[in-house]
This record gives C-alpha cells, sequence and structure tokens, in this order.
C-alpha cells in the first residue's frame, strides 16, 4: 500500500512538473526498506538504485503524455542527452565513493535559489531559440551527475535552467519529463553494476535496485504521470512557476530535516 501511494504521488508530480519523482520515493524507501529486512549499510543507495528504475517507466508516462500536447522541445535533446548519459553513469560509478553531504548543501541552496528565481517571475533575456550547444551538454553533464547522485529524474535542475534560457514553462517541464529517461536508464545500469557484488546474498535484487520497491511504485506511477501532465497545460505558466517553485522548497526543507535526523540518529 505504501508502494502504491508512493507511486500515485510521484507519478502524478512526474507529469506536473517534469520532475522524475525521486523526491518523493527516495524519502520513502529510506525508511521503509529497513522494515522489510534489508540490511542498513545497504539502504541509502538501494533507495537512489531503485528510485531511478522507477523514473525510467515514469519519465516515459510522462513525457508520451507531453508529446500529445507538443510539449518537447526535440532540438534541444540533442545536444543534452549525451551530456545527460554521461553524467547519469559517472555519478552512479561513484556514488558509491562520496559521503554526499556536502553535495547535498550545494544541491539544497541551488534549489532555494531556483525557487527565489521563479518567485520574482524574472524575465529570461534568453529567446526560446537562443541555443548554446557547448552550454546545453555541459549543464546537461552536471545535471546527469547530480541526478544519478542523489536518484532524481533531474527535472528540479534542468527546468530552471530551460527556463532561464527561455524556454516556455510548460514546454521546459515536457522536455525535462523526456530527460528523465536516459538519467534513469544508465543510471539504473550504473547502479546495478557497481552494487552486484555488495549485494549478492540480498534476494530480489539486482546490485542496488530493489525489485519489489519498483514492482509496486511504477504500476500505479505510469497511471497518474498523464493526469499529472495534463494539467500543467491548464495551469497559466505563472501559476506553474510557482508551484515549482513551492516544491523546490518544500523538497530542500525534506532534506535538511532527513540529514538531520540521520545525524541525530
Amino acid at each position: 500500500m505504501i508502494f502504491a501511494a508512493t507511486g500515485m504521488l510521484a507519478g502524478f508530480m512526474a507529469g506536473l512538473l517534469g520532475i522524475g519523482g525521486g523526491f518523493i520515493v527516495v524519502p520513502l524507501l529510506l525508511f521503509v526498506l529497513p522494515q522489510v529486512g534489508l540490511e542498513t549499510p545497504l539502504v541509502s543507495h538501494m533507495a537512489v538504485g531503485t528510485s531511478l528504475a522507477c523514473i525510467g517507466i515514469t519519465s516515459i508516462s510522462s513525457a508520451y503524455s507531453h508529446q500529445k500536447k507538443q510539449a518537447i522541445h526535440w532540438q534541444l535533446l540533442k545536444p543534452i542527452v549525451p551530456g545527460l548519459i554521461i553524467g547519469a553513469i559517472l555519478g552512479s560509478l561513484i556514488a558509491g565513493l562520496l559521503q554526499g553531504q556536502i553535495l547535498v548543501v550545494l544541491f539544497v541552496s541551488g534549489a532555494i535559489a531556483t525557487a527565489i528565481y521563479l518567485l520574482t517571475n524574472h524575465q529570461s533575456p534568453h529567446q526560446d531559440t537562443d541555443t548554446n550547444a557547448t552550454l546545453m551538454f555541459s549543464y546537461a553533464n552536471f545535471t546527469g551527475v547530480i541526478s544519478s547522485l542523489i536518484g532524481i529524474g533531474g527535472g528540479s535542475i534542468l527546468v530552471p535552467f530551460l527556463v532561464y534560457r527561455g524556454v516556455a514553462m510548460v514546454k521546459a517541464v515536457g522536455t525535462a519529463a523526456a530527460c528523465g529517461f536516459p538519467i534513469a536508464l544508465f543510471g539504473t545500469i550504473g547502479y546495478i553494476y557497481s552494487g552486484w557484488s555488495v549485494t549478492a546474498n540480498t534476494k530480489l535484487s539486482s546490485g542496488y535496485v530493489y525489485w519489489p520497491a519498483f514492482a509496486g511504485i511504477v504500476v500505479f506511477s505510469a497511471l497518474t504521470a498523464p493526469l499529472g501532465a495534463k494539467l500543467a497545460h491548464y495551469i497559466k505558466e505563472k501559476q506553474l512557476k510557482r508551484v515549482f517553485a513551492v516544491f523546490l522548497i518544500l523538497t530542500s526543507a525534506q532534506i535538511i530535516y532527513s540529514q538531520w535526523f540521520s545525524t541525530a540518529q
């Protein structure tokens, strides 16, 4: 029931905001996986790896719904996708070597700064056609690394950047939804590879992917992602920016709390 509820919420938010749902899935798995008998040292990596696997399915459903509304900027994907793939592989392979506290602080700071930027309704100096392939590739590489390290689809990092570059908010959301798949696919492969020997004695898992959680979540996330995507096209751009900003603030607060809680324990 918990996996199903998580899947429904993650799918809806993925469609609405172009995120993969990792900010919802990872915290829940950190709480639930110890309850099903997984060893504590494996939980954090298993939560991230499983989240990425779930995002792979959710992003397909979300992107398909946005494409029906012609809301994916396919031209931008040409420089972005290769950067995402390289970044996702790198992030998944180095995940086991990093504690991640500094990375979390940087990400939270960036998320809050981005939320403030979106709430000010600042108009971008760029135009939708103002694309820089090298810049897009480099930022996508950064997005892939961060997303793979913390188990998200990259929308919360990519959407504000695309908006700043002059892409309409709803189109930035649709494009980010499509970008979730390469991050998830190659990130998941990396987590399976890096955790293969470590989790050899863990039942129902492949590397750092726990399949019962994956199955319970993706069935329901695939159903609700189209609903979120449909709603995104009925919300005014200014309102959608505000929703995204509030999401970033709440997410940052959740991360700060979880980090403090885990440290306190």
